[in-house]
């Protein structure tokens, strides 16, 4: 499917520009003990008001294990949350993206004589070696955590990383985080690492699989939309989610409700 450059998107974000637009999908939580490993409902938003940086809004969710599906994780990330029904918030978190300048990659400035596995790369692709943006990030999530991140972006990938984390008084340790993200079939995958809970190494915690969402009116495009609909007739059954929310940030262990359906 052809991406079309949004509409006012400032000459800053063009390297940005194919992550702009609601994402919906699949993934998989894990903390060693802390988080047991479990499939999740993710949405992610990248868009932007004309300033030359992107608004990032995530939001995970846990899912219900009665109704949802196992799911195959080599599947599209549409149709892979089609067959999930989200049971209660896990996480959210906003983040606003910012390029702070260009560079060429390691060997585009070479003569021709020292330059050959560069022409090489080049020329498998194509065409001349895409720069590298690099980036600026700050977030922030209702946990009470704060992070100011540093990375790069080149082409339909990007990595970034905490520099500093700040918490409020209360909030859980969280030493360091890093994502990655890629473009990979049209799908959005991502990745994230963290030390946290009073680890000091990093270790993964995060993983997502999310299709772009054309119109977000779509019955397709929702959560749960190839899982058979709930009988109105029967009785109606004590919520799985009426339990307070565990969050990332929480130091324990998620409810049994929240055990992975993924086969």
């Amino acid at each position: 499917m052809a991406f079309t450059l949004p509409d006012d998107l400032a000459p800053e974000l063009y390297p940005l520009a194919w992550l702009v637009g609601t994402w919906r999908g699949y993934g998989i939580l894990t903390y060693g003990e802390t988080v047991p490993e479990q499939a999740v409902y993710q949405e992610m938003t990248f868009d932007h008001d004309g300033g030359p940086y992107l608004r990032q809004t995530t939001t995970i969710w846990t899912v219900d294990a009665t109704r949802s599906k196992n799911l195959d994780f080599e599947m599209p990330g549409l149709q892979g949350a089609s067959l999930l029904a989200p049971a209660q918030i896990w996480s959210t978190e906003t983040a606003y993206w910012r390029p702070v300048g260009q560079e060429q990659p390691d060997g585009a400035g070479e003569t021709a004589g020292d330059a050959d596995a560069s022409t090489s790369d080049a020329e498998s692709t194509g065409g001349p070696l895409t720069p590298v943006t690099r980036l600026e990030l700050v977030s922030a999530d209702p946990a009470g955590h704060v992070g100011v991140w540093e990375g790069w972006i080149q082409g339909p990938r990007a990595q970034v990383g905490t520099q500093a984390v700040g918490r409020a008084r209360t909030a859980v340790p969280v030493e360091e985080m890093t994502r990655m993200f890629g473009l990979v079939g049209g799908d959005l995958m991502w990745t994230q690492d963290m030390a946290a809970f009073g680890r000091s190494e990093v270790t993964t915690y995060a993983s997502g699989r999310l299709g772009r969402v054309d119109d977000l009116d779509d019955p397709a495009a929702q959560p749960g939309s190839g899982l058979d609909p709930v009988d109105a007739t029967e009785p109606a059954k004590t919520p799985e989610s009426s339990e307070p929310a565990k969050t990332p940030e929480s130091s324990e262990p998620a409810s049994d409700d929240a055990e992975p359906t993924a086969s």
